[in-house]
């Protein structure tokens, strides 16, 4: 972790005119990234991101990558800045999506820092009135463009943008749900056991056979989704690149369903603005791919039974 005087020298430098009324430090704590909200006296607000899991004192350019001889990973290439002002410029170079992207300001790889614009709002809250139609909508239109972009392979990405590190979508789950169908986790029932088993085996040739590989943002969930706080309130913007993979869009359904806590209608109204066609409704198909990731955060996550039980209710037409 960088210190508040560490803060203060790297913006002094890149911003020289401007005086820190004040510093959120930091004002999220993740898995991928230490964020710091900096705002100044002219009331500009920056966002500056230090990856969490990668040695600040080593340039992240010279670190190397290769799968453990179990097919974990020792760090995430995408945690680099790198990877992730890569992913920014990216988007911000697509019409259809760069209003609801942070821009990249400053980029210092040798530092292991980013620094990017502010998107305002407030974070979406499940238990929150502010869920709208509109909001959804709008996410679903987010969605829908992101999941244009074409990726190579699947997975997470390795050491080349753009290229997830399997050569199949379904060596991404292969070894979690093999391991499922020999041992029961401690926080499952037996029916809730056997109901993600054949889940799992219903949806195994999809995931063999899937070959349209586009950009995953991985972890659409509250506190990355920022929206306005008006009563009819509109999506402002996505933020936090740094679990972006390559494989099937269907897979931020999923993350979103858990945290919509299994409540479909929010997935529903998504289809309206992710859906180009007339009719806007997921297909039961789809619906099962939807749900066969959904379980895949589920069981990482192990959520509560009252998520569990509306994730495994079946599939209707």
């Amino acid at each position: 972790m960088i210190t508040d005087d560490d803060i203060q020298k790297i913006v002094f430098f890149h911003y020289p005119n401007e005086k820190i009324l004040n510093i959120l430090f930091p004002s999220k704590l993740g898995c991928d990234n230490l964020i710091y909200l900096i705002k100044f006296e002219t009331g500009k607000i920056i966002v500056l991101r230090q990856p969490l899991k990668i040695n600040s004192s080593i340039a992240s350019s010279t670190l190397s990558f290769q799968l453990n001889s179990n097919g974990s990973m020792p760090y995430y290439p995408m945690h680099r800045v790198e990877h992730q002002a890569w992913i920014l410029d990216l988007l911000n170079s697509h019409k259809r999506i760069k209003h609801f992207v942070p821009e990249l300001l400053i980029l210092n790889p040798s530092k292991n820092y980013l620094i990017e614009s502010y998107i305002p709002g407030i974070d979406l809250d499940v238990n929150h009135e502010l869920i709208s139609f509109e909001i959804c909508k709008e996410l679903g239109e987010y969605l829908c463009a992101l999941h244009s972009i074409e990726m190579q392979q699947f997975g997470y990405m390795g050491e080349h943008k753009g290229t997830g590190v399997y050569l199949s979508w379904y060596q991404m789950f292969e070894l979690d749900f093999n391991n499922l169908v020999l041992k029961q986790p401690a926080f499952l029932d037996n029916e809730q056991y056997e109901q993600i088993k054949q889940i799992y085996l219903s949806i195994k040739t999809y995931l063999i056979e899937f070959n349209r590989s586009v950009l995953i943002h991985g972890d659409i969930a509250g506190d990355n989704v920022r929206i306005s706080s008006s009563l009819n309130g509109h999506l402002n913007g996505i933020i936090d690149y740094g679990d972006c993979l390559c494989g099937d869009g269907l897979y931020d359904l999923g993350r979103l369903l858990v945290f919509v806590r299994g409540e479909w209608k929010y997935i529903d109204d998504i289809a309206h603005g992710y859906k180009r066609q007339e009719t806007k409704k997921w297909t039961k198909n789809e619906k099962k791919c939807i749900q066969f990731y959904a379980c895949y955060f589920a069981l990482w996550m192990e959520v509560d039974n009252v998520i569990m039980e509306r994730l495994l209710k079946p599939i209707q037409e």
